[in-house]
């Protein structure tokens, strides 16, 4: 794709928000904002096949970058003072996290006053680059609140993560797919929450699309879920609802239903 095309593309670029559960109460705890193409036939689409070519281009990234903040500015900012206790996290190449610039852009959108609201996402594999471990770095200076995405996949050893400093630990979705499926992905779980316990992070699990998995997430101890079982990404209009309603009778049922499977987790 040239970029003339990539700069088409960005023009179409809005924001959806994916809840984030409590799994003991169901209230809405925060939203993971994710980036999708609009403006063509059809539902919008994820920007996830080209992602990779706009980080390559640094005046297209930081583009995307300012229009996904910008609308944080707009969709959500006025929220915050309505509805105390929600955050909004985005993901974040860790270039811009580590030079400052996505400081830069938080102050100069007035965003400054919202920082303990906002969470910057960098993947594993990301965090655990040299580019990373200075973004981790810059932003614990910058008091700016970080989640380490995609747990799991990077291949990280114990000693990698000495060091490193981060809020939020997102447990990939590959790990939530196997669990009551194989013994020895229930057991990595375990190991995951009690590493983060022990990191003082708090855990997400992501791609939670089952009762059964939402139930044993519980159970284990994760904090939050995010996944189909509770809800898609929202358009920005359908944000306050979800704040207000919450999931807290979806999981009361899931409770009574799936009581009697607590034996032996």
């Amino acid at each position: 794709m040239n970029r003339q095309d990539l700069q088409q593309v960005l023009e179409r670029v809005i924001a959806h928000y994916q809840p984030i559960v409590d799994l003991g109460t169901g209230a809405v705890v925060g939203f993971e904002m994710l980036a999708r193409i609009g403006g063509g036939e059809g539902p919008a689409q994820s920007i996830g096949p080209i992602i990779e070519e706009i980080e390559s281009d640094s005046e297209h990234l930081e583009r995307l970058m300012r229009q996904l903040l910008t609308t944080i500015q707009r969709d959500i900012q006025p929220l915050f003072a309505r509805y105390p206790d929600f955050y909004v996290s985005v993901n974040v190449p860790p270039v811009m996290l580590g030079d400052g610039r996505i400081r830069t852009m938080i102050q100069e959108l007035g965003l400054g006053p919202c920082l303990n609201r906002l969470v910057c996402e960098v993947t594993e594999r990301q965090a655990l680059t040299s580019v990373g471990r200075t973004a981790l770095e810059t932003a614990r200076k910058l008091h700016v609140r970080v989640a380490m995405d995609d747990f799991g996949t990077g291949h990280s050893g114990l000693s990698q993560l000495l060091g490193q400093s981060f809020d939020v630990l997102k447990i990939d979705r590959s790990q939530i797919e196997h669990l009551m499926k194989d013994a020895t992905a229930d057991r990595l779980l375990r190991g995951i929450v009690a590493l983060a316990n022990v990191l003082r992070a708090r855990t997400v699990a992501e791609g939670v699309e089952t009762a059964a998995q939402a139930f044993f997430l519980q159970a284990v101890g994760v904090d939050y879920g995010q996944g189909w079982f509770w809800s898609k990404a929202l358009p920005a209009a359908e944000v306050p609802q979800a704040i207000e309603v919450g999931f807290g009778s979806q999981q009361r049922e899931l409770l009574a239903r799936l009581h009697g499977t607590a034996k032996g987790i």
